[in-house]
C-alpha cells in the first residue's frame, strides 16, 4: 500500500524568517557603525540598514514558502522518501530497514515553536542521507521510534553525563590559539571594510610605542590565548550543554546535547567499529582526553553527496577516566593501558630525531638570509636555532614515547603522534584488512607502516614504523590470508 504524501510543517517558515532577521540585525549593527564613521548621514544609514533587513527577511520567508510548496515526503513500511518538484524533480529515499542513525535537532526558535529537523542516514559508509526540515516535534519523535523500532525505547544505561566543571578543560584544546587568531583576523577584516585599519593601528601604536618589544610579544600571545580560551569555553557550553549519553541493551547509543541547537542522536550499535581517544599536549598536562566513536557513516566533513556526516564526538574534554570508561562500556572490553602497549623499535625513535634535526637546520638556513643582509639581525638565526631545536627535540621525543600498539582477543589498539596524539581502538571483527607501506628509508631501517582498513570513521588508521615481527603480529588480526605478504 502506497503511503500518502505529506508536507513539512509550515511553522518552519516563521522559524527560518525569525532566525534570518536576527542574523541580519546583528550584521546591521557593525555596518551602521562603519557607515557613520565613514561620514554617511544618519538618515541614509537608517535607510540602508532597514532596507537590507526588510529585503533579506522577506526573501528568506519567500524562499522558505517555495521550499515547503515543492517538497513532500512519504513513509511506508519499506521506504522513507522525499521529493522536491521545482524546475526539475528530485527524489531521495532510504529503505527503512537500512536506517541506522536518526538525529533530531532544534535551535532556540524551533524549540519554542515545537518543531525540529530530522536527519536520517543509512548503514553504508557514505550511504544515503535524508533531511526533513522541519516536522512537528512529536511527529519527529514518532518517526524516530518507528524507524528504529525497539532501539528507540530499549532498556538503556547512562554511561556519561556532562559535568559543568569540564568547561575548564576546553582552553587546553589545540584550537584555542587558532580561535584567538581568528578573532583578531575578524576584527581587522571588519575594520578593513570601512578603511579603518590605519586608524586602529595608529591608535594602538600611540599607546604601546614605549613598551619593549619582548614584552609586547608576550602580551600579544597572552591576549590571543585569553580570547581563544573564552571562545573555546563558549563553544563547549553550546555544544555539550545538558549532554546525556545512554547505551542501549542492543548496543545502540543515544545522545542528547546542545544549548542553542539541541541535538538528539541515535546510533545503531551494529555500525560501531571502535573508539578514538584524543590526547593532545594540553589535555595530557591536565590529565584529560576526549572520545570519538569509529562507526560506519559517521565522521567529519561531508559525504560523496555533499551531506554533512553525523558527528563522531561522544565525550568532550573531561578527566581521562571518563572517556576511557565510556569506551570500555560501549565496546565491552578493557582498553589496553599505556603500560601494556608494545613499544616500537629504537630505529623509529632515531628517525624522529633525525627529522627534528633536519627541520631545525632548514629553519635556521632561512633565518640566516636576513642576518646576511642586515648584520644587526645576527640574533635572528640564533633565536631560531634555539627555539626550533628545543621544540623539535621535544616533539621527536614525545612522538617516539607515544608510539605503541596492542593486540588482544577483541581489539587492536594503535597509538601515535605528539601534537595530535590519538589512540585508535578498533574491534578485530571490524578490520577489513591492512595496507602496508615502506619507503626506501624504512626498508633500510627495517621498519614498516601499516594502515588498518575499516568501514568506520575515515576508513584508514595509520600505525607508523613497526618492526618486521611486530607488523606480522598486527596484520594477522585481519586473518591468516595476510601471512603471504613478504616484507
Amino acid at each position: 500500500m502506497t503511503a500518502r504524501a505529506q508536507r513539512l510543517d509550515r511553522r518552519t517558515i516563521t522559524a527560518s524568517t525569525v532566525i534570518a532577521a536576527g542574523a541580519l540585525l546583528l550584521a546591521a549593527i557593525p555596518t551602521a557603525i562603519g557607515m557613520v564613521l565613514g561620514g554617511l548621514g544618519a538618515g541614509w544609514v537608517a535607510l540602508w540598514c532597514v532596507a537590507g533587513l526588510v529585503i533579506g527577511t522577506a526573501s528568506t520567508a519567500a524562499m522558505e514558502a517555495i521550499r515547503l510548496a515543492v517538497t513532500t515526503f512519504r513513509l511506508d513500511d519499506h521506504r522513507v522518501e522525499r521529493r522536491v518538484r521545482f524546475l526539475a524533480s528530485t527524489t531521495t529515499s532510504i529503505a527503512t530497514s537500512r536506517v541506522r542513525s536518526v538525529e533530531i535537532s532544534a535551535n532556540v526558535v524551533q524549540r519554542r515553536m515545537g518543531i525540529a529537523t530530522v536527519k536520517l542516514s543509512s548503514g553504508e559508509t557514505d550511504g544515503a542521507r535524508l533531511t526533513l526540515a522541519s516536522l512537528d516535534r512529536q511527529a519527529a519523535e514518532g518517526l524516530r521510534r518507528r524507524l528504529l523500532a525497539d532501539r528507540a525505547s530499549a532498556d538503556s544505561t547512562e554511561v556519561a553525563r556532562v559535568d559543568p566543571g569540564w568547561v575548564r578543560y576546553a582552553p587546553a584544546s589545540l584550537m584555542t590559539p587558532m580561535f584567538g587568531l581568528i578573532a583578531v583576523g575578524v576584527v581587522f577584516q571588519v575594520a578593513d571594510w570601512f578603511q579603518a585599519v590605519p586608524e586602529i593601528l595608529s591608535w594602538v601604536w600611540g599607546r604601546i610605542e614605549d613598551v619593549p618589544i619582548p614584552l609586547l610579544v608576550v602580551a600579544a600571545i597572552l591576549a590571543v590565548l585569553l580570547v581563544g580560551s573564552l571562545i573555546s569555553a563558549v563553544l563547549f557550553v553550546e555544544n555539550w550543554w545538558a549532554m546525556r549519553l545512554h547505551h542501549h541493551r542492543d548496543g545502540s547509543l543515544e545522545m542528547r546535547r546542545g544549548l542553542l541547537v539541541g541535538r538528539h542522536t541515535t546510533l545503531d550499535g551494529s555500525r560501531i567499529r571502535g573508539m578514538t581517544l584524543h590526547e593532545p599536549p594540553g589535555f595530557r598536562m591536565v590529565a584529560a582526553a576526549r572520545l570519538d566513536v569509529v562507526a560506519i557513516g559517521v565522521g567529519i566533513g561531508n559525504d560523496e553527496n555533499g551531506q554533512t556526516k553525523p558527528s563522531p564526538a561522544l565525550v568532550p574534554a573531561s578527566p581521562r577516566d571518563v572517556p576511557v570508561g565510556v569506551a570500555e562500556s560501549v565496546l565491552g572490553v578493557e582498553l589496553p593501558g599505556s603500560g601494556s602497549l608494545r613499544a616500537h623499535p629504537p630505529r623509529a625513535r632515531r628517525r624522529r630525531h633525525l627529522r627534528a634535526l633536519l627541520t631545525t637546520l632548514a629553519l635556521t638556513a632561512f633565518a640566516l638570509v636576513p642576518a646576511l643582509v642586515w648584520s644587526s639581525l645576527w640574533w635572528v638565526p640564533v633565536a631560531v636555532v634555539a627555539v626550533s631545536g628545543a621544540v623539535s627535540a621535544w616533539i621527536a621525543s614525545d612522538n617516539s614515547r607515544g608510539l605503541g600498539h596492542a593486540v588482544t582477543d577483541r581489539v587492536v589498539a594503535l597509538r601515535k603522534g605528539s601534537i595530535m596524539r590519538r589512540t585508535d581502538v578498533l574491534t578485530r571483527d571490524g578490520i577489513l584488512g591492512w595496507n602496508i607501506r615502506r619507503t626506501p628509508f624504512q626498508r633500510r631501517a627495517g621498519l614498516v607502516t601499516l594502515f588498518a582498513t575499516s568501514a568506520g570513521g575515515t576508513g584508514a588508521f595509520r600505525l607508523p614504523d613497526l618492526g618486521h615481527d611486530q607488523a606480522a603480529q598486527v596484520w594477522r588480526t585481519a586473518g591468516d590470508v595476510w601471512d603471504h605478504l613478504a616484507l
